[in-house]
């Protein structure tokens, strides 16, 4: 690495200066998961700042995902978590910024897809084991913690087999207010006929799925959140 004459910007404070470096540095030197970065003091030396501007810079990256730091070693690229996401989405429910009712409609436009993909992409070991999900969904008691899980869980395995990681992560940056949300739509269950219907709609997703159906699967997750989820939910 040379020193470098870039300045910061107007409107951007050093810290921020020395954070969008940083994250120009991996993207030019095309760094990835695991690789070390130049340290504190080879980057305060490189952008003619000193090394406690760049140690908030790499707190601050840190928090974000960015880099991960420790103790006595050289800062790293840092791998992508559902969990930074899910805490800015948990953040912005309850705070009002975002409604429920934005997250479940945000869900069926990515998950009616997801299954498409997951249709066409998956193999036969995760087709047979949203298949088994779904199985033991019907056999679980109504209501009951393990019936929120497995559904929770045949969702996020739906995602996983779409081989999307970007949307398999934001499905799961979801789980947190599905472990309280999924609950509530289950419980408008009134009758033990409307809990198989329930069971179908998800047995129908992990069969098109088996069969490979992606317009099948697409219309199967429209009807599962039209009928049994979203209709279910607060409009406002």
């Amino acid at each position: 690495m040379t020193a470098v004459s870039i300045q910061p910007q107007p409107d951007e404070t050093r810290v921020q200066f020395v954070m969008r470096q940083v994250a120009e540095h991996i993207g030019r030197e095309g760094l990835k998961v695991g690789d070390q970065l130049p340290s504190e003091t080879r980057f305060g030396e490189m952008l003619g700042v000193s090394r406690p501007v760049v140690r908030e810079a790499f707190g601050a990256l840190a928090a974000l995902n960015v880099i991960d730091i420790a103790n006595g070693r050289r800062p790293r690229v840092s791998a992508m978590k559902a969990s930074l996401f899910s805490a800015s989405l948990d953040h912005a429910v309850r705070t009002e910024q975002i409604s429920i009712q934005d997250v479940w409609e945000t869900r069926r436009l990515l998950e009616t897809e997801t299954i498409a993909l997951a249709a066409v992409r998956r193999t036969e070991e995760e087709a047979a084991r949203i298949t088994a999900l779904a199985a033991a969904m019907a056999k679980a008691p109504p209501l009951s913690d393990e019936l929120m899980r497995l559904d929770l869980a045949l969702h996020k395995a739906i995602a996983e087999a779409s081989r999307n990681t970007l949307i398999a992560r934001i499905i799961a940056s979801f789980e947190p207010m599905l472990e309280t949300a999924i609950p509530a739509a289950w419980s408008v269950v009134r009758s033990d006929e409307h809990h198989a219907q329930l069971l179908v709609r998800h047995a129908a997703l992990a069969e098109m799925i088996r069969l490979r159906d992606p317009d099948g699967a697409r219309q199967a997750m429209d009807d599962h959140f039209d009928r049994s989820v979203a209709a279910r939910l607060p409009t406002s």
